[in-house]
């Protein structure tokens, strides 16, 4: 399964939601933007669905704007980490290749 959510209750009756997302084929990531309003962006895979805009409508903060910049930036070293990973992963996967050739 490529998503999940759940609902999780702490003993104070306190309800925390936690969606998990795998970036596939089947994610479906798009934004809207209008003229009177702020965008809003959406992530959606099986059951999970995220869904990010500002609380008010059309009346977007700096602290709005701080935030979609944070995001952003989070987003960017998610990507990086990850090509970081590919990389290695993939050097791993050509050297066993090797090995096992030269066998």
């Amino acid at each position: 399964m490529t998503a999940t959510s759940e609902v999780r209750f702490s003993a104070d009756g306190t309800a925390k939601v936690q969606s998990y997302v795998r970036l596939t084929g089947s994610t479906w990531i798009r934004w809207c933007t209008y003229e009177d309003a702020a965008p809003i962006l959406t992530i959606q895979d099986g059951p999970a669905e995220i869904t990010i805009t500002n609380p008010g409508r059309g009346e977007v903060t700096e602290e709005d704007v701080r935030l979609s910049r944070l995001l952003a930036e989070a987003v960017t070293l998610f990507a990086a980490e990850l090509e970081k990973h590919a990389t290695k992963d993939s050097k791993a996967a050509d050297a066993d290749e090797s090995a096992g050739r030269a066998a």
